[in-house]
């Protein structure tokens, strides 16, 4: 909407953080019954990354207006380390796999006492990591789930389908108060325009449709192959991101 139809850059990081609120709710209701939603530690997380994504939207008034052109597809090299990254622990699951070592996600622990194992010093390397995801959804609009993912499969050794449901509720709550931030800068009298009333709606509910079907692929697939469908489906998207920088530069 930015780079091909000139929406204000306000407006489109309001309504892209309305599609991964919505995403993100999807995901959560989807995951819980599923017992892959962390909900205590999640809300806990969440709590502490608003109060980054405050600070966020404090600098970003000052950094977005300035900064306009990076919004255009530079963001897409990172979307695709983190599908990379999927990819990578896809692999290393199917050599656990194949050597028999590897236990499959319903089977572990409760969240509660794999944190206690894991030990204070490594479960701790979350919270830098977390402050520093909240201060970019506030800071430039992105929602940060996929990297919430990242992070407590990293720092907590979360499966993927738990990272992915804990990512997903503090996701919501994340992108739920950025897009409140972010609304409020929009400029006045964008919304008298039928057309966005239409449009808007429209986007959640067709992504959350997506996140749906997503969802329900996810659940009837191996642990590796969730990660190579996460993966992929990352790596296409942060490639279409860059694609559409060049593109643009060649038309224009």
């Amino acid at each position: 909407m930015f780079v091909f139809f000139g929406f204000d850059l306000y407006l489109t990081l309001f309504i892209s953080l309305l599609v991964d609120c919505g995403n993100a709710l999807v995901m959560v209701l989807k995951s819980h019954p599923h017992r892959l939603v962390d909900i205590k530690f999640g809300l806990m997380v969440s709590a502490y990354v608003l109060i980054w994504i405050a600070i966020g939207i404090g600098l970003g008034t000052m950094f977005i207006p300035q900064h306009q052109e990076m919004f255009r597809g530079a963001a897409g090299f990172l979307i695709i380390v983190f599908g990379i990254l999927f990819v990578f622990r896809g692999y290393r699951l199917r050599l656990k796999i194949n050597a028999g070592t590897h236990e499959p996600a319903a089977a572990l622990e409760s969240p509660e006492a794999h944190r206690r194992r894991l030990g204070i010093c490594r479960s701790r390397l979350l919270y830098p990591a977390a402050a520093a995801m909240g201060l970019q959804t506030g800071l430039i609009g992105i929602g940060g789930g996929m990297g919430h993912a990242v992070i407590l499969m990293v720092c907590l050794s979360y499966p993927t389908l738990m990272a992915t449901g804990t990512a997903m509720l503090i996701t919501f709550c994340a992108t739920l108060f950025a897009a409140g931030g972010i609304f409020l800068q929009i400029p006045a009298g964008i919304f008298y325009n039928t057309f966005l009333f239409l449009l808007i709606p429209l986007m959640v509910a067709m992504s959350m449709l997506g996140t749906r079907i997503g969802a329900k692929i996810s659940y009837s697939l191996a642990d590796d192959q969730v990660n190579y469908f996460i993966g992929g489906i990352v790596i296409i998207a942060g490639v279409l991101a860059v694609w559409q920088k060049f593109l643009l530069q060649y038309v224009c």
